[in-house]
């Protein structure tokens, strides 16, 4: 994350290029409340609380050394966070990555903890007895059923080898890593699981950020680092990422078999000079029926990967203007999300960047391109942030998404730059307000008020009381647990689907649910936020609706499944037909 001129971009022509842009498409696309949609009665009063503590949760995170001992860019980044039903008692599970120092042996790093979720807000560490307790120096990651067996697996990516753990179905795991193939090479950050092909099995995008070795990388504050990538405005800093050898990112197709194949030349994704990358999510943006992979890069252009529907991809980022900033210039990615905050029935992005800019909102002009908006919906606040872990999520229950965004520093040694950013920074929770976003200002007792370097961020309603908590790693510090206990006036509803002739976990199924006289799009993606993953589980709130008038259902198969009159506040688990069904009842 070197410094670079295009982190600094948030006035004069560059911010006015981005606002010119922006307002041209909300003059021409109302957002939905501007069509006569009402906004729903009452007054949330938004309250997170941090209930790391009393939940029994011990996790501390180690990075690479505190303070001006980060010595090397692998100090900085940070680790991810999975919500994972692994024992499918119903509630969602915790699995927390940990890192290393350059110091300890390859192996020797601190474990990764699985902690099972008791259903009565306190958590257990089963690590040792399920066998996950990985100890490489861990970065990111994702869970998916690669098997189709009905139980979640983990995949971990790190600086050392990644880590496929087999869920057994009786609270173990075994490491399939060598059998299954995809163990990797580089130094792994975020992966997602996502059904390439539509044959109903998970393959499996890794992305890869450098190829990394301290006896090739300067270390900070040696004269073989007075280089210009070893600086961060004008700084002495840690080398990186311009100026070190980014590595190949890794297209995995799962054979069905308990193998995948390395198809990363096959399908179009090798790149001759490859991205940094750091973010990943599949989505199916232009919404032809296939997963499509968006990429946040670090320093250089994102990539939109558009699924060709043949087992290939193209690289639209360009034509797409998603690789750019409006004013043509690359930023430096961190995470991403993708979902549809204006309600316009077409999947939005959003990605986050380094401090000294703002994060970027692509809004989508019916899935052929999209325009960075971040200007004129409300990302001013995010200027100076450094921000990371990152979603769309609807935290009040008033039928819109909002969106959280995990901030910190890379460098403790800002604090005494003079540069107004600082190491730990608050965390964003931006409310929606017609299609732009709102920054909420936390009370000094709300979970949101707290400072720290933030990294990965997960969200899940793991008290399955009808809202949306959030986990969040920090560096060098334990992890940060906010249970969302808002008073929400509003209904809610959760869908759980699972796949029969599609991919069991139903990744790239869409669900619209109309209530109230107004419908809201969700999509079953993969991957997300930055190195983390995330509740499988979609999440509506509903205002003042008291009924769902239709939820219709859009499996990866191609099947359409449609359910009237469904009842609110509740976990409505739909299992997709073998056969294409009329209309289905509850």
């Amino acid at each position: 994350m070197s410094a670079l001129p295009s982190r600094q971009r948030t006035s004069g022509i560059h911010a006015a290029g981005r606002t010119f842009a922006a307002l041209l498409l909300l003059m021409a696309s109302p957002m939905p409340w501007a069509r006569g949609q009402d906004k729903p009665a009452g007054h949330p009063k938004i309250m997170f609380r941090d209930v790391l503590s009393e939940a029994g949760i011990t996790y501390h995170n180690v990075s690479g050394g505190t303070g001006n001992d980060k010595a090397w860019l692998t100090a900085t980044i940070g680790c991810g966070v999975a919500w994972i039903d692994y024992d499918l008692d119903g509630d969602m599970d915790l699995y927390l990555i940990n890192g290393s120092t350059h110091d300890r042996q390859p192996g020797k790093g601190e474990p990764n903890l699985l902690y099972r979720n008791d259903g009565d807000g306190r958590f257990t560490d089963v690590t040792a007895q399920a066998g996950v307790g990985d100890r490489s120096w861990g970065f990111g990651v994702a869970v998916g059923d690669v098997d189709n067996d009905g139980d979640p697996d983990l995949y971990i990516t790190n600086l050392e080898a990644n880590v496929l753990f087999r869920n057994n179905g009786d609270g173990t795991f075994s490491d399939i890593t060598a059998s299954a193939g995809v163990a990797g090479t580089g130094w792994g950050s975020s992966s997602a699981f996502f059904d390439m092909d539509g044959d109903g099995d998970l393959d499996l995008y890794v992305g890869n950020y450098i190829d990394f070795s301290t006896l090739s990388v300067p270390r900070k504050g040696t004269p073989e680092a007075d280089k210009p990538y070893c600086q961060f405005m004008g700084i002495p800093s840690v080398c990186g990422p311009r100026g070190l050898t980014p590595a190949q990112d890794i297209l995995y197709r799962n054979n069905g078999d308990g193998t995948f194949t390395d198809v990363t030349r096959e399908a179009g994704v090798f790149l001759e000079i490859p991205r940094y990358a750091l973010g990943v999510v599949a989505t199916d943006l232009d919404m032809d029926g296939d997963m499509d992979i968006y990429v946040a890069n670090d320093s250089v252009s994102n990539s939109l990967w558009k699924n060709n529907g043949d087992g290939t991809f193209t690289d639209t980022g360009m034509i797409s203007m998603t690789a750019l900033s409006a004013d043509g210039k690359p930023q430096a990615g961190m995470g991403t999300d993708a979902a549809d905050f204006d309600g316009d029935g077409w999947i939005d992005l959003v990605v986050t960047n380094f401090s000294h800019d703002l994060n970027t909102i692509y809004k989508s002009v019916e899935g052929r391109f999209f325009l960075d908006q971040s200007s004129v919906i409300g990302m001013g606040p995010t200027a100076m942030s450094l921000s990371w872990g990152v979603s769309f999520q609807d935290f009040d229950r008033d039928g819109d998404l909002d969106l959280f965004i995990a901030n910190g520093h890379t460098y403790p040694w800002v604090d005494e730059s003079g540069m107004g950013t600082s190491f730990r920074q608050r965390d964003h929770l931006f409310i929606n307000q017609g299609g732009r976003f709102k920054l909420f200002s936390p009370p000094v007792d709300d979970g949101l008020a707290q400072v720290n370097s933030s990294r990965g961020a997960a969200f899940a309603d793991f008290d399955n009381d009808g809202d949306v908590d959030i986990v969040v790693t920090t560096m060098d510090d334990s992890a940060v647990l906010l249970r969302n206990d808002s008073t929400l006036p509003g209904h809610w509803l959760m869908v759980q689907l699972t796949g029969t002739v599609s991919n069991r976990d139903a990744v790239g199924a869409r669900v619209i649910l109309s209530a109230g006289g107004s419908s809201q799009l969700r999509e079953r993606k993969g991957g997300g936020s930055f190195v983390s993953s995330s509740d499988p589980r979609l999440y509506f709130g509903l205002g003042d609706a008291v009924q769902v008038d239709k939820l219709e259902i859009f499996w990866p198969s191609g099947q359409k499944q449609v359910i009237h009159d469904v009842p609110v506040d509740q976990i409505l688990k739909v299992t997709e037909p073998r056969d294409n069904p009329a209309a289905p009842s509850p």
